[in-house]
């Protein structure tokens, strides 16, 4: 196996769709092995000791809102996709319904995980490629403003140089469009005539096809873009502010988050710019912790 054929591998990995709805598992997965390796773990993981705790709990903060979480289904899907190795696994009795075991078998029989002799080894001996890879499932998956608490959460003490492609007129139109204040606060501060810590966030998102149009953007101040892409708050098709009930704090998240629950946002004068609710129903559905 060559470099570009890991990369091409992992690019190409298959995940569980249904229309656009967000499935970040096998990224997660992915993201999990590669930041490992990076802080020099070995080949293969245990699926008892390590990937069913750390896994669910990077599924749990940054994945859909679910009632539970299965690590399970990466860690053992992932053998179909060619870069992919499981060890003491060939005892382990499917579900009657797919082809996964539970994870009683997993854990009975102490499988590991792991990618496989290959692509390990073209990790372990270039930690630029495992970066790269890093790089690039994350950026994939999720918005900018969420990758630094991923990595965090990996143990690496860095952020990626983001280099995708971005319309150059999106945060300028948005900005115009809601004349330069958050939707949700107004906050519209200003060094000289330069506005800062106002941002053009994306309610549907990039990597899912959200387009970079002023009717699925939103100018909103730092804090709110993060409530927002981190599922803290969402905005109902009624362009009204609902917060998490996952959301707790202080005296200053009361101000800041709670005390706009059910508050209308500022909406542009123009009617054409007018955010689109289909974007927030998959807000909703995808980011929201509901």
């Amino acid at each position: 196996m060559t470099a570009n054929e890991l990369r091409a591998a992992v690019l190409g990995v298959k995940r569980w769709s249904r229309a656009d709805q967000r499935a970040p598992n096998k990224p997660l997965m992915m993201a999990y092995a590669l930041a490992n390796y990076i802080n020099g773990h070995g080949q293969m993981f245990s699926f008892e000791d390590e990937v069913e705790h750390q896994v669910n709990e990077l599924l749990k903060r940054f994945g859909p809102s679910r009632k539970s979480y299965h690590s399970l289904y990466p860690f053992w899907r992932l053998i179909n996709d060619g870069f992919w190795r499981l060890d003491n696994a060939e005892e382990c009795l499917p579900r009657k319904s797919n082809t996964d075991p539970p994870k009683s078998e997993l854990i009975k029989y102490g499988v590991m995980g792991g990618f496989n002799d290959a692509a390990y080894q073209l990790l372990k001996n270039d930690t630029q490629l495992a970066m790269e890879l890093l790089h690039t499932i994350l950026s994939d998956s999720f918005p900018e403003s969420i990758i630094p608490e991923i990595t965090a959460q990996l143990g690496l003490e860095f952020t990626f140089r983001q280099v995708q492609k971005r319309d150059p007129n999106f945060r300028r139109e948005v900005l115009n469009a809601y004349n330069g204040k958050c939707a949700i606060c107004g906050f519209d501060a200003r060094l000289n005539d330069d506005l800062f810590a106002l941002e053009a966030a994306h309610i549907k998102w990039k990597q899912f096809n959200g387009p970079c149009t002023v009717n699925n953007g939103l100018a909103l101040c730092s804090i709110h873009h993060k409530a927002l892409d981190k599922g803290a708050i969402t905005i109902t098709p009624e362009m009204r502010v609902k917060v998490s009930n996952a959301v707790n704090g202080s005296g200053v998240v009361e101000k800041l988050i709670w005390n706009y629950e059910n508050e209308q946002i500022l909406l542009p004068r123009q009617s054409e710019y007018l955010p689109f609710r289909t974007y927030f129903e998959w807000h909703k559905e995808n980011v929201f912790n509901s």
